[in-house]
């Protein structure tokens, strides 16, 4: 061969392998790796846990409109991360729609936890987020 053909050839091979890393979903900043399905079930039941307790905790002082208001929210949360993680079990067509509704009410209980600057529910925060996040994908994975 040709100096010049193996040059094209390799900055092809260079080119193309670039072009799959940067394409990986792991790989594209901000994007997680593709998580499975049972990873996304663990989170949504942990999800559930963690927002019962904290909805438990917060009830036995929840002496303002605010905080009654976190509870309920807490509550609704864990109800729906508990339905989308059997969705998921059970392989439901609807998972995909359950999915994206749970993601909304993580990404919003999140959101009131972190600003209640409570250890308990920070850590309640941390694990909506997660749960969240993971739901989008299997959401967008489903199609």
């Amino acid at each position: 061969m040709e100096r010049r053909t193996l040059l094209v050839a390799g900055a092809a091979l260079a080119t193309a392998g670039a072009t799959r890393a940067i394409a990986a979903p792991g790989n594209m900043p901000g994007m997680a790796m593709a998580m499975s399905m049972d990873d996304c079930i663990d989170l949504c039941m942990k999800s559930h846990r963690v927002c019962l307790d904290a909805a438990s905790r917060l009830s036995q002082q929840a002496a303002t409109p605010a905080l009654r208001q976190l509870v309920i929210l807490l509550s609704d949360c864990a109800e729906l991360c508990g339905t989308t993680a059997n969705s998921m079990v059970r392989g439901s067509p609807l998972h995909p729609l359950v999915c994206r509704a749970c993601a909304e009410a993580c990404e919003l209980c999140a959101k009131q936890c972190r600003e209640q600057a409570n250890d308990n529910l920070l850590n309640c925060s941390g694990t909506c987020e997660k749960c969240a996040a993971g739901c989008r994908q299997m959401a967008a994975m489903a199609g």
